[in-house]
């Protein structure tokens, strides 16, 4: 049985892996209105070493505009529409 910490959870890795790096990705297509929250919610989480990559699949609406600010965080991959 695995050990608990002072919370009572179970600690999703010991202190020899804590250098792992987390990538998250998001693929999106015209979700201008929900690319923000995603970006901003990895952004936010307590996990340091984590990259974060948004996949645009030829969004035709202001995604890119919504994840601009976030670039010196944020890699960005445009792409033609490919379905």
């Amino acid at each position: 049985m695995k050990k608990t910490d002072s919370s009572g959870l179970v600690p999703c890795m010991d202190d020899a892996k804590s250098d792992l790096l987390v990538s998250v990705v998001i693929p999106t297509y015209n979700r201008a209105d929900q690319v923000g929250d995603a970006v901003r919610s990895v952004l936010n989480q307590t996990w340091r070493r984590c990259e974060l990559i948004v996949v645009d699949d030829g969004s035709t609406d202001d995604t890119s505009t919504v994840v601009k600010p976030y670039l010196d965080r944020v890699r960005y991959c445009y792409q033609e529409n490919k379905g």
